[in-house]
């Protein structure tokens, strides 16, 4: 009976593999789409060549303005950097950090889990749709009690997208790197990690590990992780969001703060560009091609000429095969469990 039920769970975990792969291709595609309708005519705004006078950068938490010498910086300029640096993280997802993408695939029958855990594409491909639906959920519940979320200008179309671009690289950094990163490099300092400590800012664990750290039994990488979202939190609401963006920016904050220590940097970078960059992407490539806003996604034919339909399709039913096939292992673990338990064992008094 066991051999069937791990062979259904490594069932619906391939299931869930191949819609994380097709997944992976849309989410690359938005890639060229973006920049498609960055540079397009049809994208209402500031002009593409427009030149920076400042640019801002985050470190702890805290947004720090850097001057730029005048002319020397355009907008597409700086959008196209970005997006060449996506495009290089996108490749180090599918390359590891462990395991490939094909051999993590081929290893799904033998590893199970731990072969979506050993590649970074699919473990994106999994954290970010489920990430997403909770983040929604919670969504729905602070609204529900009447806590305002906010929302933010897309008046100005090309510098929002932007700046949409922008956030999950230097963000990334600013929050996870320079404080989770910090905590994890002076603890590799502590066990004579020396120069190699340094590696622990684009790989906290796996440095760790190489230094054979017990990174579990540090309480302070715990309470870097916590201290980086509520901090990540508390910024959304400065920069003008409503106190209830507070809850889900929070927990958005935790995931990527896991996925910074156990998968590196490429990982959580691409963490939340899939919540900014991909989602907005596709939105923006729709609107040049002139569609009209969408407003009855899953409901109405019209919603197949957009690509927002296709990858929210992807990312509702990654959501939701997981959350089943969670509910499906809580439950065979639970039932285990109470199959596991000793009988008691009664003594009947022996005849007088």
């Amino acid at each position: 009976m066991s051999h069937k039920n791990d062979a259904f769970e490594k069932g619906i975990l391939f299931f869930v593999a191949v819609l994380g792969v097709a997944l992976l291709v849309v989410a690359f595609l938005s890639l060229p789409f973006g920049a498609y309708a960055f540079f397009s005519n049809q994208m209402n705004g500031t002009s593409a060549a427009a030149t920076f006078k400042q640019i801002y950068v985050y470190a702890l938490g805290v947004r720090i303005y850097i001057p730029v010498p005048s002319g020397v910086l355009s907008l597409g300029a700086l959008f196209f950097i970005i997006w060449a640096v996506y495009v290089a993280m996108f490749v180090l997802l599918i390359k590891g950090p462990w395991y490939d993408l094909i051999k993590a695939l081929r290893s799904i029958g033998s590893d199970g889990t731990l072969a979506v855990y050993s590649n970074g594409a699919l473990t994106w491909s999994f954290a970010f749709p489920f990430t997403l639906l909770l983040a929604v959920f919670v969504d729905s519940l602070v609204t529900s009690a009447g806590v305002p979320i906010g929302s933010v200008s897309l008046v100005d179309a090309r510098l929002a997208f932007w700046a949409i671009a922008y956030a999950p690289l230097v963000e990334e950094v600013g929050f996870r790197v320079t404080i989770i990163g910090l905590v994890t490099l002076l603890i590799a300092l502590r066990f004579g990690g020396k120069w190699k400590s340094l590696w622990t800012l684009w790989h906290p664990s796996r440095t760790l590990g190489a230094l054979r750290v017990e990174a579990w039994k540090q309480q302070g990488i715990y309470a870097a992780i916590v201290l980086s979202a509520a901090v990540f939190a508390a910024a959304h609401v400065e920069g003008g969001w409503g106190i209830g963006k507070f809850f889900d920016s929070f927990i958005i904050g935790l995931a990527f703060g896991i996925l910074y220590f156990t998968h590196g940097l490429p990982v959580a970078v691409m963490m939340h560009w899939g919540f900014d960059y991909f989602e907005y992407s596709l939105f923006y490539f729709d609107q040049v091609r002139g569609l009209p806003p969408l407003t009855s996604e899953f409901t109405s034919l019209a919603s197949l000429q957009y690509g927002e339909f296709y990858a929210d399709l992807l990312v509702l039913l990654i959501a939701f095969a997981i959350l089943a096939l969670a509910v499906y292992m809580i439950g065979k673990a639970v039932m285990a469990r109470r199959h596991a338990r000793p009988t008691p064992i009664s003594i009947a008094p022996s005849p007088a």
